[in-house]
């Protein structure tokens, strides 16, 4: 069956011209490999007030392409050759379904209620392309190797994508020293997704504004969705190369801005609106993450990373594992994270502060089958100030009474004697507020049938979550067939939403065909009720096809 796939980029075009100018002739053929996966998905959400449902009727299909050994037969130590693509539709074709009257159609079309439903950017179908590079291994004796366009790197700064060139040299020393360079992954690119860019800013494409009814008259009907401009970057980083158990990465990254951006929501009084242009940056941060595990006594691991733009630490853990025989593994855990943000982000003239969550965990195997894993701890939520306690201070500060909160709106930068107060630093100190977290899982299984029961709680001033959950499947017929289950009850409380407290109950009925290694082939129903959503249904389909020498 034919597929259709976008043109690869330039670079990644020329990478594999010279792979193929390099390779020798009359060489054995190179290995292929094909994937496919696609995922149909039938369900509602239900809005947090609940008035609002929203129909999702969701395609994800993947398509991926790798072509090994292209400088011929593969040897062991020597240089080889490969390319490497996969590409995804996300289509979402309940996009406008909860719409109807005069307001249908109206979250893709401007020209409908007066633009009051139009989501900039939305797409039915959005295509992406996730990754397409050529790479070279083991070249120069072994010292080099390199990939060429569309690709991911994975650290202690998170998950990042780019289009461009990285290069790594791998010294006989136990460090290696890598090298990256090109345009970050945005949104409102061609075949490009904003999952990989820093958050806080809305980007996207501006293409169809102006062009017709259906579209914006221009951005200043949107100020707020920022135009998708190409965004230079860079990094590098050392690793170590050796000895197995020890492992560390010293990583830096700078990502640039540029273009224009509208700096200000609503209009001036001449109705215009400031704009920023040119080179700026986005992001700037530096990071490091080492572990070392030795497999007959544990493991410890520690990273952080620091955002060079915010001067502060963004993020930062911990851990140790302790291998106490060979059925019990013991561990403690701790998790430092502050928000950080695009350097174009308004969200940087606000306020954010940390979260910290400490946690121990204990797993035991009590024989072959039966296995038992407990986690607990504590999350500790900071804020600059106390909550209940400050804004009775304003409502004093402007001589109404504590009934004014949630009834009367102020604004500091009207008045002297608020912002003063907002700004005294006595008025700021650190509260906190702690949630205590629970985790409880049993599981039995054999080579054909597997039952697991896990149990969950995560209680605290702010509200209550807890429940369980019981799933099993078997397979049959030397594993090609498969049933599945799974029932849970959870219940959950939100002191400052008190009507929104609720009890829910779900099952899932699943099953699965395996006819090959080629392929396989599952679907689900799930069905969840609750006093708030009343009824609610899922059906979800899944089809994974390979194909490869």
């Amino acid at each position: 069956m034919a597929a259709w796939r976008p043109a690869p980029p330039a670079a990644l075009a020329a990478a594999c011209a010279l792979l193929a100018a390099l390779s020798p002739r009359g060489a054995a053929a190179a290995d292929f490999e094909i994937e496919s996966t696609t995922a149909a998905q039938a369900y509602e959400v239900a809005s947090p007030w609940g008035d609002t449902n929203i129909e999702r009727r969701r395609l994800m299909q993947t398509l991926g392409f790798s072509v090994h050994n292209l400088q011929g037969k593969f040897t062991p130590g020597e240089a080889d050759y490969s390319v490497t693509m996969r590409i995804r539709l996300d289509a979402d074709f309940g996009v406008n379904g909860h719409l109807e009257g005069a307001e249908a159609g109206g979250e893709t079309d401007y020209s409908i209620a007066g633009g009051s439903r139009f989501i900039p950017g939305l797409r039915e179908a959005p295509l992406d392309l996730m990754y397409a590079y050529a790479e070279g291994r083991n070249v120069a004796g072994g010292w080099l190797g390199f990939r060429v366009g569309r690709q991911y790197v994975s650290d202690v700064l998170g998950w990042w994508s780019f289009d461009g060139a990285l290069v790594r040299v791998t010294t006989p020393y136990f460090f290696r020293i890598e090298a990256y360079g090109g345009l970050e992954q945005r949104g409102g690119l061609p075949l490009s997704t904003s999952r990989f860019e820093r958050q806080g800013v809305w980007r996207g494409s501006h293409s169809g504004f102006g062009r017709d009814k259906t579209q914006p008259d221009s951005a200043a009907d949107f100020p707020s969705y920022q135009y998708a401009q190409p965004a230079p970057a860079f990094g590098a980083a050392l690793e170590s190369a050796g000895p197995s158990f020890l492992h560390g990465r010293l990583t830096y990254r700078r990502v640039y801005n540029t273009g224009t951006t509208i700096t200000q929501q609503f209009p001036d009084r001449g109705g215009g609106f400031r704009t920023l242009k040119g080179l700026r940056i986005s992001q700037d941060r530096l990071g490091y993450a080492a572990d070392i595990n030795k497999a007959d006594l544990g493991g410890i691991k520690g990273g952080f990373s620091y955002d060079l733009y915010s001067q502060l630490v963004g993020s930062a853990y911990g851990g140790l594992e302790v291998y106490a025989g060979s059925r019990v593994t013991l561990g403690a855990d701790v998790d430092y994270f502050v928000p950080t943000f695009d350097a174009d982000s308004i969200w940087n003239w606000f306020t954010h502060d940390p979260v910290t969550t400490i946690t121990g965990r204990a797993s035991v195997d009590i024989t072959r089958e039966v296995d038992l894993a407990a986690w607990g701890g504590a999350r500790l939520w900071m804020a600059e100030g106390n909550p209940e306690e400050f804004g009775v201070g304003q409502c004093d500060v402007m001589g109404e009474g504590p009934d004014c909160i949630g009834q009367t709106s102020f604004d500091p930068a009207g008045e002297d004697d608020l912002e003063d107060y907002a700004r005294d630093e006595a008025n700021r100190a650190a509260s906190y507020t702690t949630d205590v977290l629970a985790n409880l899982a049993g599981r039995y299984r054999t080579r054909t049938t597997s039952v697991e029961l896990r149990g969950m709680l995560q209680t605290g001033e702010r509200g209550r979550r807890t429940g369980a959950d019981l799933s099993g499947e078997k397979r049959l017929s030397g594993q090609r067939y498969a049933l599945g289950a799974r029932v849970s009850l959870y219940n959950w409380e939100d002191p400052l939403r008190p009507d929104r407290g609720a009890t829910s109950f779900g099952y899932v009925l699943g099953a699965g065909y395996r006819p090959g290694e080629a392929a396989d082939f599952k679907i689900e129903w799930e069905h969840d009720m609750n006093r708030l959503v009343g009824q609610r249904f899922r059906v979800v389909g899944l089809v994974n096809l390979r194909v490869a020498p």
